[in-house]
């Protein structure tokens, strides 16, 4: 830690305007603005920095109620009830700028360089307050008096500048990482509905629907490559609900058995940190037994999570699977579960989900007798492995820049860590 010498401790109200909205008559739908000065949440608030796009707008009637919160270039702001702690730095001002009454302005000066207390604010320690507020009361306030009561530890100025250009430096890296994984999922989607309706040929390229309109055929599913087949998956897979839990199994016959859940089933990949356990009798193994190959899809939930599968590839030697989850063991001889799970993750087979599903507010599910209805396209067997060995060599391109990403962001964590204790001086 740095010495008392190096580093002083300061109070962030001896050298900062701090600042919330209070008493200010909340806007009515009406009040919204298509332009004018700005009005920022905490939802316009990602990775630091501020949405502008997303804010609403006001009158400058009601900007100049509140001059006292009005932003400049250079101000900390942070979400102050509800979901606190969010924070966001004022780099520059599209124009006229205020918060509504869930924010928090903090503009220092004096011996506090802006950008450095923005990262403080970011570490642990600012964290932790955060976090002892989020448990401490069901619904978590920041008060103004606890940012003036702040103790910060204080570097020189110019190694404050030096602290923040190096955070600075390292949070563009992780943008930068943001961006090119963003555009390699973007393409990937784009990849995918080329390969999902054109097919690859014997020669490895995309058919031309445009130039070789002979290649293809009408289809009930549209216009695909000639050689393909349409099935409906009951036709070609074993559909099977999993096992119901809550039951009461105890005695002679009873096994003990990992089980998987809707929690496991990811979009495209499983989630196997927290594997629980259920009681079943022997003779029902067999039944609810998981085998390498089969395609785990979830009845559904969530919209996000209607559907959604992955293939099991045996990871838990002896797993089960509950009943929310359904089982789909395909013939083989006609359809590859890799293949599958890409006509279930693409923009055709989510459609066919959602709009086949029984719907409430926010919630969707599908039943098997709607599973077994999807009506799946299916290439021969090495036309479906040249298209599987596309996706997949995509998706390794995708898998190793999510692997640079969390490198970067945990660099960015010790950094933050050596850096604003003063372990590592600069």
């Amino acid at each position: 830690m740095p010495s008392k010498v190096d580093w002083q401790l300061v109070r962030l109200g001896q050298h900062a305007y701090i600042k919330g909205r209070i008493g200010w008559r909340g806007l009515k739908s009406s009040e919204y603005t298509s332009s004018g000065p700005y009005l920022i949440a905490g939802n316009h608030i990602e990775d630091g920095q501020i949405a502008w796009d997303l804010c609403d707008h006001v009158s400058e009637f009601r900007y100049r109620e509140s001059l006292e919160i009005a932003l400049k270039e250079g101000d900390v702001i942070l979400t102050k009830d509800g979901t606190i702690g969010r924070l966001a730095f004022i780099e520059s001002l599209p124009g006229l700028a205020t918060i509504n009454s869930t924010m928090m302005l903090v503009r220092p000066s004096g011996p506090i360089f802006p950008k450095f207390l923005f990262h403080y604010l970011n570490g642990r320690n600012f964290q932790k307050l955060v976090a002892d507020k989020i448990s401490g009361s069901s619904i978590p306030h920041i008060f103004q008096r606890d940012m003036v009561n702040l103790v910060i530890p204080l570097p020189s100025e110019p190694e404050q500048r030096r602290i923040a250009a190096i955070l600075d430096a390292a949070d563009e890296a992780i943008r930068a990482s943001e961006r090119v994984l963003a555009k390699l999922r973007q393409v990937k989607a784009g990849l995918l509905h080329d390969l999902l309706t054109c097919g690859v040929d014997a020669q490895g390229r995309l058919r031309d629907p445009v130039a070789h309109p002979e290649l293809f055929k009408a289809s009930p599913l549209g216009q695909i490559p000639r050689e393909w087949e349409v099935y409906f998956l009951g036709d070609i897979a074993i559909v099977g609900n999993g096992l119901t839990l809550g039951r009461k199994i105890s005695g002679n016959g009873a096994i003990e058995l990992p089980y998987l859940r809707v929690a496991n089933v990811q979009d495209g990949y499983l989630n196997l940190s927290e594997i629980k356990t259920v009681y079943v009798w022997g003779d029902e193994v067999e039944r609810y037994q998981l085998k390498p190959g089969d395609m785990l899809m979830t009845e559904g939930g969530d919209f996000d999570k209607l559907g959604r599968g992955v293939v099991w590839e045996g990871q838990i030697e002896l797993c089960l699977h509950q009943n929310h989850i359904f089982r789909v063991r395909v013939n083989q001889e006609v359809l590859l579960p890799k293949f599958l799970e890409a006509v279930a993750r693409s923009s055709y087979g989510r459609h066919y989900f959602v709009s086949s599903s029984k719907q409430t507010t926010n919630l969707a599910t599908i039943n098997s007798t709607q599973l077994k209805a999807f009506p799946v396209f299916c290439p021969k067997l090495p036309e479906q492995k040249r298209i599987v060995a596309a996706i997949d060599a995509y998706d390794a391109r995708i898998r190793a820049e999510e692997a640079t990403l969390a490198k970067l962001r945990q660099v960015k964590r010790g950094l933050m860590e050596d850096l604003l204790t003063g372990r590592v001086r600069v």
